[in-house]
């Protein structure tokens, strides 16, 4: 055991008779993968060091704030202190930990001080990350994977292979099947948890299959960071085997990924949420098995290099949008995630959908144009706007389809005015996703849940929603903000003086008459009023940007100006273009992440 404590950082610098000290003093403990070492409110009597395995650390809230890995501490600040636990710290996979107890610590350190410094060194260094890092953790891979099958189906042939050398393509990933195990070492004792230490030492990442017996896959569930269930979609028994029932508990909703797997790419996806319900996944991605490039996306998410792109809301300002993603697509910059406000989730779910830019634009232009989906008025009680044609052409091109069917993933964000909060569109129909999140406040009604919350255009709480991105995924993000995001002055060259009588408003609209000083529109006033609102988050957002992009709108242009979006979408396709020539972040990910 001298010898495990000299692995450990805080006494790298102990002499033999140090190490021996602490040998005496300690008390070896076992802690299985998902149990808890210590709990909130609990009298803080002990110190834990840990020796092999993972901890994470959670507020009583279920925030996770910390991971703690091999040669860290375990509990120091309440020890110190003399108080009591202000956190749950529970085991993420099978470890090892040495525990001293106040008795025992006071007694060593009296004849070794240098057992102190160690210790309250290692706490500074602590500290400093978390003073660096004081937001919430943003999604991060595990290095230890479990791949597992659901429902008690099988691996397709090749998966597991497939998955690996996707991931191969980012990192230096090791497959460990039941087959790699030393002989003479059983999956419930010590030496398996050796075994598998330095497997993870020896690779990058490391891979466990499921599959040859009870205990394995028991004990490789203990000892991974990350779990991967593959499911059949289309399989019709889809509740949870009673390996998921052991496993599933063990690891956070963050730290669990759902494949669903079918034969063709040609195939409709239907049913996702009947395999989504029971398992509470953070994200799912759709598997064709004869589509290399769904592997290769399954790889850059399991690697942290998913990249993402989110887009602001803006009316017909988000037409820049498909230029924008026209110019990464034409440049071989893969999209695995779409989130997006508004247009923002528009634009982000028909592409989304599969459709390629160039259908996105029409479909746009006929909805607005041709169909004039947002020009027929009503009687101002509800909104300005009568939203009938405009939910006609939602539902016929975006369908009651639920957002965990479509071929990629994707998060629209609109305002609860029930809860006074953002709410993030996961599941159910798309279209519902889509008319919540453009809801623009007093020109179209807002959206009714069936539980009966009242959403409302999610540009009053958050036009840019990079932090919902963040947290989803790891990786980097693509943020495109539209002129109205700016944050620059509005100022118009007219008097109070102008607004015009009802009369001669009247006579205006019927003659069509332009007024000779431009006055502010209740539209104009409308959308202005929502940046100022959001004016925080926005600028909060465009700090997160791994890339920002500000493609150039006219001046001119206003929100419902749906007439001059091909042009607008063919100039910021050419904008990024160039962007990705000149700008190097955008170089980089084009070579990392294509595939």
């Amino acid at each position: 055991m001298a010898n495990d404590f000299s692995q450990i950082e805080a006494f790298a610098g102990l002499d033999t008779a140090g190490l021996h000290a602490l040998q005496n003093a300690a008390k070896p403990i076992a802690v299985k993968g998902g149990d808890y070492l210590v709990r909130y409110g609990e009298e803080a009597d002990a110190l834990y060091l840990v020796s092999t395995g993972r901890f994470y650390v959670q507020l009583p809230n279920g925030r996770v704030v910390a991971e703690i890995g091999a040669g860290e501490p375990v509990g120091e600040l309440a020890f110190f202190s003399g108080g009591t636990r202000t956190a749950d710290v529970r085991a993420s996979r099978d470890s090892t930990v040495y525990l001293l107890t106040r008795e025992a610590y006071d007694a060593v350190v009296a004849s070794y001080p240098e057992i102190a410094d160690g210790i309250l060194s290692t706490v500074s260094s602590r500290l400093a990350v978390a003073t660096r890092s004081a937001s919430a953790m943003e999604a991060k891979p595990g290095k230890v994977i479990m791949l597992m099958p659901a429902a008690g189906s099988q691996l397709p042939q090749g998966f597991a292979e497939r998955f690996c050398a996707a991931l191969a393509r980012h990192d230096e990933p090791r497959m460990i099947t039941f087959a790699d195990k030393p002989d003479g070492v059983t999956a419930e004792s010590e030496g398996f948890g050796r075994w598998l230490g330095e497997l993870e030492r020896s690779a990058k990442r490391v891979i466990l299959v499921a599959g040859g017996s009870a205990e394995w896959d028991k004990a490789i569930a203990r000892n991974a960071d990350d779990l991967v269930i593959v499911a059949p979609l289309f399989e019709e028994q889809c509740d949870r085997s009673e390996l998921e029932d052991y496993a599933i508990p063990l690891f956070l909703r963050g730290n669990r990924t759902l494949l669903l797997w079918r034969d063709h790419e040609r195939q409709e996806i239907t049913g996702s949420g009947r395999w989504l319900d029971s398992r509470n996944v953070k994200l799912h991605h759709q598997v064709p098995l004869d589509c290399d490039a769904a592997f290769a996306r399954v790889g850059r998410f399991m690697a942290g290099c998913a990249n993402g792109v989110v887009l602001a809301g803006g009316g017909a300002l988000g037409c820049a949008h498909i230029g924008v993603m026209q110019a990464l697509i034409e440049n071989d910059i893969p999209i695995d995630f779409y989130g997006g406000t508004s247009a923002g989730a528009a634009m982000g779910g028909a592409l989304a959908q599969g459709l390629t830019p160039e259908q996105t634009i029409v479909q746009m232009q006929d909805m607005f144009i041709a169909k004039k989906a947002m020009r027929r008025m009503t009687v101002p009680v509800h909104s300005i706007l009568d939203p009938r044609v405009f939910d006609e052409q939602l539902e016929l091109r975006y369908t009651n389809k639920d957002i965990a069917d479509l071929p990629y993933n994707f998060f629209g964000v609109s305002t609860n005015l029930s809860t006074n909060s953002v709410y993030v569109h996961r599941r159910g129909p798309l279209w519902h996703a889509v008319r919540a999140s453009g809801s623009l406040p007093t020109i179209l009604p807002p959206f009714i849940t069936n539980e009966g919350d009242i959403l409302v255009d999610g540009g009053v709480l958050d036009n840019i929603p990079v932090t919902i991105m963040r947290e989803a995924k790891a990786g980097p993000n693509v943020v495109v903000s539209l002129r109205s995001d700016a944050g620059e002055e509005w100022r118009l060259d007219t008097k109070y003086s102008a607004l015009r009588s009802r009369g001669k408003l009247l006579r205006d609209v019927i003659f069509r008459r332009k007024p000779k000083y431009e006055f502010p529109s209740i539209v104009d006033i409308m959308s202005r009023s929502m940046v100022v609102s959001s004016a925080s988050a926005v600028r909060e957002s465009l700090s997160q940007a791994d890339v920002l992009l500000l493609p150039p709108i006219p001046e001119t242009m206003k929100i419902l100006d749906w007439h001059l979006g091909s042009d607008l979408s063919e100039s910021a396709r050419a904008y990024t273009a160039q962007r990705i020539i000149e700008h190097e972040p955008l170089a980089d990910m084009k070579d990392s992440l294509t595939g």
